[in-house]
């Protein structure tokens, strides 16, 4: 069967966010007012950064939440790699209140990648992607696992095929999890 999907963008509200580490609730709840008009079966907010907005509202489910239980459940030491510091708390905040909800005992590892971020704003991916994996290399004898908080860093997974401990994104986890609904 055939799922029918439209992509939404607002990027100021993105980029005023990264820019000043803000997030515009009001604009975030009348985008997803919009969407609602359509009358979509499912909306899953993709950007990381405004993921606590969508527990604030039952309409929106966070492409980030499968993968957070699923790094809960099977791992002790988690790796969160991040180029954007609102990535790196919204992430870190679901991953601790995951781990309160199954009483599980995680450790969190910062991956700072941030230096990484200037290659984005250049429009220079493949630089952008080297960068974050070879940031992430330096944490293969520190963590279980790297989660990679941003959807954006995904192509640092092509930069890493031998490293040693598993590499995981929300997208995959998040899709997969969300066309069984």
């Amino acid at each position: 069967s055939k799922v029918g999907i439209k992509h939404y963008v607002n990027a100021e509200m993105l980029s005023k966010a990264l820019l000043t580490g803000e997030i515009d609730s009001k604009t975030f709840r009348k985008e997803v007012e919009k969407i609602q008009i359509e009358n979509p079966a499912l909306i899953v907010c993709t950007c990381s950064t405004y993921g606590e907005e969508c527990d604030k509202l039952e309409v929106i489910e966070r492409i980030d939440m499968p993968i957070a239980k699923h790094l809960v459940s099977n791992f002790k030491k988690i790796g969160v790699a991040y180029t954007a510091k609102s990535t790196k708390d919204s992430s870190e905040n679901l991953l601790e209140r995951m781990a309160s909800e199954m009483e599980a005992d995680i450790e969190l590892v910062d991956c700072n990648c941030s230096d990484s971020w200037i290659h984005y704003e250049n429009n220079d991916f493949d630089s952008y992607v080297r960068s974050i994996a070879k940031t992430i290399k330096s944490f293969e004898n520190e963590v279980d696992v790297i989660f990679l908080a941003q959807a954006s860093m995904e192509g640092a997974k092509d930069h890493l095929q031998n490293f040693k401990v598993a590499v995981l994104s929300s997208p995959e986890f998040g899709v997969r999890e969300y066309v069984k609904m």
